[in-house]
C-alpha cells in the first residue's frame, strides 16, 4: 500500500469515526459530565434543549413573520436561570436562542405567561413544577408546534414531547412520536436512534 493509500484510508476513518462522534455527542457529553461532574445536571440539560434545536424540524408557522429569534420557556425554580443562561443568545439553524421565565402562577397574566406560552418554540417544565401546572401548560399549548421537555414520571405518557430521566446514574430522555407528528414536528434519524421511543407507529 502506497503513502498516499495510507493517508486516504486515515482520512476515511477520521471523518468516520467524526460522524460516528457527532451522532452519539448527546450521549457522551452527558455520561462524562455528570460522571465528573464538571458541569450541574440543569447545564447538561440545557447543553440538550440546545441540540435538539439543531436535530429537530419546526414548521415555519412556528415562527412569527420576523422568523428571527427562536425562543425557548423554562418552567422551574429560580436557580435555573443561572443553567440556561449559557444557551441563552447563542444561536441555532440561523436564529438566535431567546429564554423567558414565565409564571404561570401570576394573575391575570402579570407574568406574560400566556404571551410567552404563545411565541415559544421550545417549553422546558423541570421536575419543580406542580404537577396542577404542568398539566394547565401542557393544555394551553394544545397542539401548537412546541416542543414539551418534561421530567416527570410519564411526562412522554401524558402528552409531553420529551421526557428526561436517569437510569444507572446516567442521563437518557424518551420521545413520544406521535405526540410529536400531532405537533408537526421532525425529528432528525440520528436523535430518534439516541432516544427511547414511546407510542412508536
Amino acid at each position: 500500500m502506497t503513502i498516499k493509500q495510507v493517508r486516504s484510508l486515515k482520512n476515511k476513518i477520521i471523518k468516520i469515526c467524526i460522524s460516528a462522534c457527532a451522532c452519539q455527542f448527546l450521549v457522551c457529553t452527558v455520561i462524562e459530565t455528570v460522571r465528573s461532574q464538571h458541569l450541574g445536571e440543569y447545564t447538561v440539560k440545557a447543553a440538550f434543549v440546545y441540540n435538539f434545536t439543531k436535530l429537530i424540524q419546526w414548521p415555519e408557522t412556528a415562527f412569527d413573520s420576523g422568523g428571527k429569534n427562536f425562543k425557548i420557556a423554562v418552567f422551574g425554580d429560580e436557580h435555573l436561570k443561572e443553567d440556561f443562561r449559557t444557551i441563552d443568545g447563542k444561536t441555532s439553524a440561523g436564529r438566535i436562542i431567546s429564554v423567558q421565565y414565565p409564571d404561570p402562577k401570576a394573575e391575570d397574566d402579570k407574568g406574560g405567561y400566556k404571551k410567552t406560552l404563545a411565541e415559544s418554540q421550545i417549553v422546558f417544565i423541570s421536575r419543580h413544577t406542580r404537577l396542577e401546572q404542568v398539566s394547565r401548560i401542557l393544555n394551553d399549548i394544545g397542539n401548537r408546534p412546541v416542543l414539551t421537555i418534561g421530567e416527570d414520571k410519564n411526562f412522554s405518557r401524558v402528552g409531553g414531547i420529551i421526557q428526561f430521566f436517569t437510569r444507572n446514574d446516567h442521563l437518557h430522555f424518551e420521545i413520544n412520536i406521535k405526540s410529536a407528528e400531532a405537533h408537526q414536528l421532525k425529528f432528525s434519524s440520528r436523535l430518534l436512534k439516541l432516544a427511547i421511543i414511546v407510542n412508536e407507529k
